[in-house]
């Protein structure tokens, strides 16, 4: 038989050795992602964003074992890359490092504006600090990227000791990078989710306070109330029906002069009692406002200045229709409560009452009068929600209230309401 040919124990040499290179590197894939799992997990084992790139740096700096790994960020509104963790080396050194965005040959600042990876095996950029100060013999960086923008960049360096870095490093740099982005994505919708869950927790707080203040005032006009009534109204009726029992006495004993004159008394106070009730009526909530509306209410109390006082009252409110019901109630009294402030204090002879906006702006009511400018809560004996309760019933609006009281010129009331309480043509 022949003898085989030299070439074909080379050939299977060959080929023995071809496929023993095949199983090191598919070895090394399976333990690289397996190493990748454990990391990634490590990674995403919490929702915070600064914990995220923290971690993302080591379980980096564990996995391709270079000299040092830092991870560098843009802060918020500015151009350059700062150092926000670290490996291999300390981060304190490196705290008023710099990378400008646009610095020439760094590979740090190509991988952040273009978001692909970029290496290099000699180091050198005046613009680029980290480089500066480290003075690495190769550098290997990969972006992390969230929702298409930039987020960070990772940094693996050689500092000497001639790992360098190959191919095989930047693919893999990239598919770590690519998932620790998605964990830092997924820590910024929690930090969002959880700011806004604490920005309700707020405004629930405030509208619980706002509640607990309106509930207190409510309390404090009921007793307020219950006095004017026992003090005033109950006192001055007691005091009526003694003078009619007065009256039938003197007419028992023949005296209808002295009858006629308690009488006429009884019947003054009478009228006085029927006057204060109706204006306590009108300052609890003229029936008018709700059956002929905000405008027909605002007349009748303007016409009570100008007859009662000789104040004259400009009136100028086509937009409070783009309030609902309930809101032109609450304005309402706010309005009433400043003019009484005006009345009572401000020693005016105008008061000027304008509602200007629109459904997509929102409203401004305006009270101003020309008096001392001097506002503080009346001392008539009615009771009256005072400024607090006016700063309330706006925030109940969803608005605010401004007063800008300007001594000797008059006192402006501002309720700026928001288009979120308007609405369009009915």
């Amino acid at each position: 038989m022949p003898s085989p040919s030299p070439s074909e124990p080379a050939s299977s040499t060959s080929g023995s050795a071809g496929e023993v290179d095949l199983r090191r590197r598919l070895v090394a894939q399976d333990r690289f992602l397996e190493a990748l799992v454990g990391s990634l997990r490590a990674v995403a084992s919490g929702l915070d964003g600064r914990g995220v790139l923290e971690r993302a740096t080591q379980q980096a700096h564990a996995m391709f074992g270079p000299d040092a790994t830092v991870m560098v960020a843009p802060p918020l509104g500015e151009d350059t890359l700062r150092p926000v963790a670290a490996a291999g080396v300390a981060l304190g050194p490196l705290a008023d490092v710099t990378i400008e965005a646009g610095a020439p040959g760094s590979p740090i600042a190509i991988a952040a504006r273009d978001l692909a990876p970029a290496s290099a095996q000699v180091a050198g950029s005046e613009a680029d600090g980290l480089l500066c100060h480290l003075r690495p013999t190769a550098v290997l960086a990969a972006p992390l990227s969230v929702a298409g923008r930039l987020h960070a960049v990772l940094v693996l360096l050689d500092l000497g000791s001639g790992r360098g870095f190959d191919a095989a490093d930047v693919s893999r740099a990239v598919l770590f990078t690519d998932f620790a982005g998605q964990a830092a994505a997924n820590a910024a919708l929690f930090d969002r989710v959880d700011a806004l869950l604490s920005q309700a927790r707020m405004r629930e707080a405030e509208r619980a306070e706002l509640s607990r203040r309106v509930i207190n005032a409510e309390q404090e006009e009921r007793r307020r109330l219950s006095a004017f009534l026992h003090d005033g109204p109950v006192q001055t009726l007691s005091g009526v029906g003694m003078m009619l029992d007065a009256v039938e006495e003197a007419i028992a004993e023949g005296q209808p002069d002295d009858a006629v004159r308690v009488l006429a008394t009884a019947r003054s106070r009478q009228r006085d009692v029927i006057r204060s009730v109706r204006e306590l009526s009108f300052v609890l909530e003229p029936w008018t406002l709700r059956d002929q509306g905000f405008d027909t209410a605002l007349g009748a109390l303007a016409d009570g200045f100008a007859s009662a006082h000789g104040i004259a009252v400009e009136m100028d409110v086509p937009a409070v229709e783009l309030l609902g019901e309930e809101d032109q109630v609450h304005l309402f009294q706010i309005v009433r409560e400043a003019m009484q402030n005006a009345l009572k204090h401000a020693g005016c002879s105008t008061i000027r009452v304008s509602i200007a906006g629109s459904a997509e702006d929102g409203l401004v009511a305006t009270i101003a009068d020309d008096g001392s400018g001097v506002i503080r809560e009346p001392d008539d004996g009615l009771p009256h929600h005072g400024m607090a309760s006016m700063h309330e019933r706006a925030a109940i609006l969803g608005g605010r209230l401004d007063v800008d009281a300007v001594p000797g010129e008059g006192t402006t009331v501002r309720v700026l309401i928001g288009p979120g309480r308007t609405r369009g043509d009915r």
